[in-house]
């Protein structure tokens, strides 16, 4: 397919079923990459994979643990939540400080062979946002500033084609119709942690510093520690990769 027959093939497909693949064309056209996927994130529900063009590891990554669970994790997940119109971002740029020593970021990028990550939200309405990634294996050139520019400048005619196929057709996931609770937060109360103690282990485990993560609460560094002291405790773990695994299991 040719770059510039991508946007007019995803117009054409406004409505049918093929337009979340189009619509991955029309973005993916923009720039070079090595994998792409298109998802839907809802607040109360898992994501929901419309589009998988990934390489056999990333695929065994987001069918197992992400959908389980990890996704909560993602900085393009926290990023959706607070979206209010289309955002092109590189992951690194609305990752926390910390994110390339955190144990998402070990298990993920680093494991899978993803060098770089660049990604595409679009809000849908009902709460749900359209997210586009497009990665870079290890060993490739990160995505630059003008990658970034490239897919901004078609970001509004790909909304213009998501709000209008949702006018035809309905949401391009359907109808969520069930709701469920944090994927951290539910968990942690069999565990005994408090609700302030279940914020600091979203916060570790996102990959925020102890610094970061008492500027985010409005607490002090040494009340950070105890809370992590506590949290150990409790859990019976002594290290973030142990506070991961812990995670990891309760979502099975």
């Amino acid at each position: 397919m040719h770059a510039a027959s991508a946007p007019a093939r995803m117009v054409l497909a406004i409505g049918g079923p093929s337009f979340a693949d189009r619509l991955l064309d029309a973005a993916g056209a923009c720039l070079a990459h090595d994998a792409a996927a298109l998802m839907i994130f809802h607040p109360d529900v898992p994501p929901a994979v419309l589009v998988d063009r990934l390489r056999p590891a990333e695929r065994a990554w987001l069918y197992g643990d992400y959908l389980s669970g990890v996704y909560a994790l993602s900085p393009f997940y926290r990023a959706a939540r607070k979206l209010k119109s289309p955002r092109v971002a590189r992951v690194r740029e609305i990752a926390p400080q910390g994110f390339t020593q955190s144990e998402y970021h070990r298990r993920y990028f680093a494991l899978i062979g993803v060098d770089d990550m660049i990604g595409l939200l679009i809000p849908a309405g009902g709460a749900e946002t359209v997210f586009m990634s497009f990665s870079r294996n290890t060993g490739s050139n990160r995505f630059t500033a003008g990658d970034v520019k490239s897919l901004a400048a078609s970001s509004q005619l790909l909304a213009a084609a998501v709000t209008r196929h949702s006018e035809i057709a309905g949401p391009l996931a359907g109808r969520h119709v069930a709701a469920a609770a944090s994927p951290i937060a539910h968990k942690a109360a069999p565990c005994g942690l408090t609700a302030r103690e279940a914020q600091v282990v979203s916060l570790m485990l996102e990959g925020h510093s102890a610094r970061a993560i008492g500027d985010t609460l409005k607490i002090s560094n040494e009340t950070v520690r105890v809370h992590r002291r506590n949290i150990y405790e409790k859990l019976g773990i002594s290290s973030q990769g142990e506070l991961f695994r812990w995670f990891l299991a309760t979502r099975a």
